[in-house]
């Protein structure tokens, strides 16, 4: 049996949190990966590659994705941003097909440096799906 912390982690991860991960998901769904974040644990920043998988971007729809910082109360803190020139807040946007990597600087809400050591999970929303990793703050 598997114990989970807090009465919200379930909720953050989709509500089936303790399936394995081939498991969660049948043949037709769409696919979208969210990597482990390097380096994890995090000091002081972090990169977080994910990609968004062709099949769910058939004929032209572009998904909506999110990708945002959770701490142990299964609040948000951060949302995250990609690693690019533009620096686009990954806040409900639409987004193409393809590889990513979003940049997260290890701070939370009013610019605040993340607890440390903490744990974090980071959560990858694309369209009404979404999928969750852990994240681990030590310290300098």
């Amino acid at each position: 049996m598997r114990r989970f912390f807090g009465p919200g982690l379930g909720l953050l991860l989709g509500g089936v949190a303790a399936l394995p991960a081939a498991a969660q998901r049948s043949p037709d769904a769409p696919t979208f990966v969210l990597e482990e974040p390097r380096p994890n644990p995090v000091l002081p920043a972090a990169l977080v590659p994910f990609a968004i998988t062709s099949d769910v971007c058939r004929r032209g729809h572009a998904p909506r994705v999110a990708l945002r910082v959770y701490n142990v109360f299964v609040q948000p803190v951060a949302i995250l941003r990609l690693r690019d020139r533009r620096a686009v807040v990954l806040d409900s946007i639409p987004l193409r097909c393809g590889q990513y990597v979003a940049l997260w600087d290890g701070t939370v809400a009013g610019g605040t440096r993340a607890a440390s050591p903490g744990i974090y999970y980071l959560r990858l929303s694309v369209d009404e799906r979404s999928t969750a990793r852990k994240v681990v703050i030590t310290p300098p």
